[in-house]
């Protein structure tokens, strides 16, 4: 888990679930006991830890305490069903509309309108599941794409930047100099 999903995790899932569900905030065992139950459910790592998470298990997680935080969410729930289906494809899915958000912007144009049988995104409607070769494809599509533009942007940034050195005019020949010229012997 990195240090901003950990302060996501800390400040604002943990404490809402906590919340919704009448549970001590600092109840460590209640915490843990929360991670290992999402991992089993899942069919993740046996652990209860939330150091030992790679970036699946961790939206896999996060799914669960939105769920808990907010039970009565249809949108929730559909979410932690589609997220326990397979919890990796659900979370290279969540990546690809990342990427494609950050590349195309979150609006939508006529073209859009057909893509991924109607759907708004790739993770799917409620009680979709999803196709794993096809959300990995995506996932690297979209993923190249941003990478490339990241890298385009840099190169013009860069060449904006760069500050042109500048050089001293040449100085114009005075009367009593005459103007050198380079002759081939």
């Amino acid at each position: 888990m990195t240090p901003a999903e950990r302060s996501v995790y800390f400040g604002q899932l943990w404490p809402e679930a906590c919340l919704a569900n009448e549970w001590l905030v600092k109840d460590e065992e209640r915490r843990r006991a929360v991670t290992a139950e999402c991992m089993r459910l899942v069919r993740g790592p046996d652990t209860d830890s939330t150091s030992a998470l790679g970036p699946d298990e961790v939206t896999a997680l996060f799914t669960y305490l939105r769920h808990l935080a907010d039970p009565s969410s249809l949108d929730k729930s559909a979410r932690w069903v589609t997220c326990q289906e397979d919890y990796r494809t659900f979370n290279r899915a969540r990546q690809a509309d990342y990427h494609e958000r950050a590349l195309y912007g979150g609006k939508k144009n006529r073209l859009d309108r057909d893509r991924f049988g109607g759907a708004t995104s790739a993770a799917g409607g409620p009680l979709e599941s999803l196709d794993a070769d096809e959300v990995r494809k995506r996932h690297l599509t979209m993923a190249s794409r941003h990478q490339k533009k990241q890298r385009v942007d840099r190169k013009v940034a860069a060449m904006i930047e760069v500050p042109v050195p500048a050089s001293p005019p040449p100085a114009a020949p005075t009367r009593c100099q005459a103007p050198t010229v380079d002759v081939p012997f």
